[in-house]
């Protein structure tokens, strides 16, 4: 940067450099904040996705987070479901133990004593961690053992999200990541037919069964971008047995009939446009 600055005629220090990109930031980080707060209470759909970094010297990840109107990217040392939730609650710091914290709950297949025991009042929202974290204690939840800590963690923010209206009834669209999977999630199409370009076929009748697979799968995805511009209850009939009818498909490949089958499966999450155009 200095040297380019210098190309062009600007008399200025490395120091002078690093000072203006880390000073005076107070406003970049309020707007940043603003804009991911009104993406989340705005957005219909929202998009995520993580990559490594380094940061420090140390091996962090960063977590894009946006949806058609904006865009924010977070860097921390996790990438655990607990810190996308934290990301996806921004600024605000309080657990809430309300419907969704204890539907979220459920969902995870908490021990259903300890659940009811939690339920016994009325929503309960606690300004930080530790009030939050005591009356855990208070209710026999091992709070110093992780994995018995972790999902009602993950419900307190949860819950939060849900009572600050963030999320709202946007649909999460992922790579199947396991920390991603939350509230209505739709996975993304580019990453399931990845899969596909990862095979490698030995002959050239195998080359021609994931060349037609691929087709048929990006002739498909058209229609259903086709769709969300105009839907309607009879394309959406068609499309899913249409869906049924490409992921049926058997080559003799073994390992590109498994993926089909795999995808298949996943049916609701990758048709999530029918219902939510």
């Amino acid at each position: 940067m200095t040297t380019l600055l210098n190309d062009v005629g600007v008399e200025i220090s490395k120091r002078q450099v690093i000072r203006f990109l880390t000073e005076r930031l107070d406003g970049f980080h309020a707007e940043d904040a603003a804009v991911l707060h009104a993406g989340l209470v705005s957005a219909p759909f929202v998009t995520v996705d993580d990559t490594g970094a380094r940061h420090a010297n140390r091996n962090f990840h960063t977590t894009r987070i946006g949806g058609e109107h904006f865009t924010a990217f977070r860097t921390a040392l996790s990438k655990s479901r607990l810190n996308f939730l934290t990301l996806l609650r921004g600024n605000y710091q309080d657990y809430v133990l309300n419907d969704a914290a204890f539907a979220f709950l459920q969902d995870r297949q908490v021990d259903p004593t300890l659940l009811a025991w939690l339920k016994r009042s009325e929503p309960r929202r606690f300004a930080n961690q530790v009030p939050f974290l005591a009356y855990l204690a208070e209710n026999g939840i091992d709070i110093f053992d992780r994995d018995i800590l972790r999902p009602f963690a993950e419900a307190g923010i949860w819950g939060s999200i849900r009572h600050h209206s963030l999320v709202g009834n946007a649909v999460i669209v992922s790579d199947d990541a396991g920390q991603f999977r939350v509230g209505t999630h739709a996975l993304c199409w580019v990453h399931a037919e990845r899969l596909l370009q990862k095979l490698m076929p030995a002959s050239p009748r195998q080359v021609k069964h994931v060349e037609t697979l691929r087709e048929l799968i990006w002739l498909f995805y058209k229609l259903l971008k086709d769709y969300s511009r105009s839907p309607s209850r009879q394309a959406a009939i068609g499309l899913q047995a249409r869906f049924d009818r490409i992921f049926s498909i058997r080559t003799g490949y073994t390992d590109l009939d498994k993926l089909p089958s795999r995808l298949k499966r996943r049916k609701a999450e990758l048709l999530r446009v029918l219902e939510r155009p």
